[in-house]
């Protein structure tokens, strides 16, 4: 007789568990870790996520506005305009980026950090 394949996966309370206690514990866990960690296919692990309600959120860093903040961002934003009106290519000469956030702890880049909620 011949091998034919993982064979039918069942889904029992047991699994169901282990899969919410995964994501419970840590919430940025991929579906394929769960799902190599339960030892079930990725499919179950997403079909009992999506019928427990649970979503995948693309986390997402921004900076708060504080009011102590406006009167220089304003001021930055004024010296900008100038620096284009006097050369009108100042621009090209600035780093603009959005796969990267820059903070005083390092460069964290979030594109493929989810969690679920």
């Amino acid at each position: 007789m011949h091998d034919t394949g993982r064979g039918r996966s069942v889904r029992t309370p047991q699994i169901v568990e282990n899969i919410l206690q995964g994501v419970g514990d840590r919430p940025d866990i991929s579906t394929r870790e769960v799902s190599r960690v339960v030892n079930v296919p990725h499919s179950i692990v997403w079909r009992v996520l999506r019928d427990e309600g649970l979503h995948p959120y693309h986390v997402q860093k921004v900076q708060a506005f504080i009011n102590e903040y406006y009167a220089p961002r304003v001021e930055f934003a004024r010296w900008f305009l100038q620096q284009l009106a006097a050369q009108p290519d100042f621009n090209a000469h600035v780093l603009f980026t959005d796969e990267s956030t820059f903070t005083r702890e390092g460069i964290s880049n979030t594109h493929n950090l989810h969690v679920f909620f």
